[in-house]
């Protein structure tokens, strides 16, 4: 391993209390708008969130928002990762993670982030036991501006590789560019990133060839430039608790480039209080896998940051610094003309409709009208309904005018004649007369008897089926039936126990009364 990342991760590591994975550290959560995160007041100290490189964002996914200017953020993270049968089958490859992040915002759309993230690794199986220690520096440096509930920003970051401590490789340098969104979307906030890295990471190894395989593996850099995308969901749960999924991929461009790393994963953010919040997360990783035959052959692999399989951790990180709010000392005066203080008259109406057998009438649908105004309620299950507040006038200065107060009540409802009422109201709640509906007279009607061909007698029991609308009707000892029909033709079939079916036209005519006496033989 190079003695610059040992170094690095050997003092980074065992400082960090509680921690996650490279790049994940935690950030500002902001309002309900996505705007808020750059507001240039500073007022406002909302929820922390942790997110990318001491910024707002996800696990590997950077946001387009800042920090309230002035704000320095700083992230702890810590967690562990595994993957097996990487380069065998009984080889187990465990990670354990750290990073330290800082973040500061010198301006309201600008933020500048330093991590330093370390990672010890240990393989077993095949034979060996191999472990070692690496760390990296980044710089991060974003600028973002809110368009209402969308925000847009880029983000520039720069990986310093290093050979020999304290010494850096400046060919190795490798920089990765960002276009960001955000979006609010009201239940939870969107953020897209898409962009390019200009890999230089390999050029801090001497002959990685000839390292061992694990070492190789171990090393976290690459031989190929990057497409870069990702996309992350947030979703408040309560003022201070949140959760965040996000997924993200790194496509390996140029000649005999690996295929793409693709990673998905979750976090559970609570703000403990205004200055530090804690995180929980979980990450699955597809990664390239290594040919059987590069291993056996001891030659350099394709080199790309290998990733384990399965990663989980937990995260603190504190704030400081910013705008306070300013408590303002409300002072009170009145003008030297007041205008005059006008206060709204209303009045609330309730009221009953029933049938002529006094039973309510449910579903009635009734409309109030007023000079200025209309309101429409429909009757409960007890014949009842309610409307208000009606504006009837109004009290200016100390002085009551009511100029609104005759009320007409029309009651509208299917098989009832409508029904009506007038009424004077007061200020507050009214009491309607109740309003009973009459039955409206059948459009049309069929009658008949029914008997026995051979003695005349009215047939107790035939069932009457008119069609079309099936309605159906059975006769009494009189052998008669009636039936409410709307005008049309129609058909009637009559059967009876013992005797055959008989089947008939009929035509019925508005208001009018068809009358058919139906003879029945066996």
């Amino acid at each position: 391993m190079r003695p610059w990342r040992t170094v690095a991760a050997t003092l980074l590591v065992p400082a960090l209390p509680v921690v996650l994975i490279p790049g994940a550290v935690r950030a500002e959560d902001p309002p309900a708008d996505v705007s808020a995160s750059a507001s240039t007041d500073g007022a406002a100290r909302p929820p922390q969130r942790i997110g990318y490189g001491a910024m707002p964002g996800g696990l590997h996914v950077a946001a387009a928002e800042t920090l309230p200017q002035g704000t320095v953020e700083l992230g702890l993270l810590s967690g562990f990762g595994y993957r097996k049968s990487l380069l065998a089958a009984d080889h187990a490859f465990d990670r354990a993670m750290g990073d330290v992040a800082v973040a500061y915002a010198p301006l309201a759309n600008l933020v500048l982030g330093l991590s330093f993230d370390g990672r010890y690794d240990k393989h077993t199986g095949m034979g060996l036991s191999d472990d070692g220690y690496v760390g990296d520096p980044h710089l991060l440096v974003r600028l973002a501006t809110p368009l209402g509930k969308v925000a847009v920003g880029g983000q520039l970051g720069i990986w310093v590789p290093g050979k020999d401590a304290p010494s850096i490789a400046a060919s190795a340098i490798s920089i990765d560019g960002r276009a960001l969104l955000s979006v609010n979307a009201g239940s939870a906030t969107l953020s897209i990133d898409a962009g390019f890295r200009l890999d230089n990471s390999v050029k801090s190894v001497d002959q990685p060839g000839a390292l061992s395989i694990p070492d190789q593996v171990s090393l976290g850099v690459s031989r190929f430039n990057a497409a870069l995308a990702g996309a992350s969901l947030r979703i408040p749960l309560g003022e201070r608790l949140y959760v965040e999924l996000e997924g993200s991929t790194d496509v390996f461009v140029g000649n005999g480039a690996p295929g793409p790393i693709v990673r998905g994963g979750g976090m559970l953010g609570i703000a403990i209080n205004d200055a530090v919040s804690i995180v929980g997360y979980v990450e699955g990783a597809h990664v390239p896998g290594i040919k059987w035959s590069e291993v056996m052959a001891h030659g350099p692999i394709a080199l790309v940051p290998y990733e384990p399989m399965i990663t989980g951790g937990l995260g603190v990180q504190a704030r400081f610094g910013g705008r306070k709010p300013v408590a303002a000392t409300p002072q009170i005066t009145r003008n030297e003309k007041p205008v005059p203080v006008t206060v709204i008259e209303t009045a609330d109406l309730t009221g009953q409709i029933v049938d002529d057998a006094g039973r309510p009438v449910v579903g009635a649908r009734v409309t109030i009208k007023l000079k200025n105004s209309t309101g429409n309620a429909v009757s409960d299950d007890k014949g009842t309904y309610s409307i208000g507040p009606l504006r009837i006038g109004k009290t200016v200065d100390g002085k009551t005018e009511l100029d609104d107060t005759g009320v007409e009540i029309a009651v509208e409802v299917a098989s009832k004649k409508p029904g009506s009422a007038t009424l004077t109201l007061g200020k507050g709640a009214n009491t309607a007369p109740k309003i009973t509906l009459d039955p409206m007279l059948p459009p049309g009607q069929l009658r008949g008897v029914i008997r026995s061909v051979g003695s005349g007698r009215p047939i107790d029991g035939a069932t009457v089926t008119v069609d079309p609308g099936g309605v159906t009707q059975t006769t009494g000892s009189d052998g008669k039936f009636t039936v409410d029909l709307p005008p049309g033709r129609y058909k009637i079939t009559v059967t009876a126990k013992g005797l055959a079916q008989q089947q008939l036209d009929v035509n019925i005519e508005q208001n009018g009364v068809a009358i058919k006496n139906i003879d029945m033989h066996k």
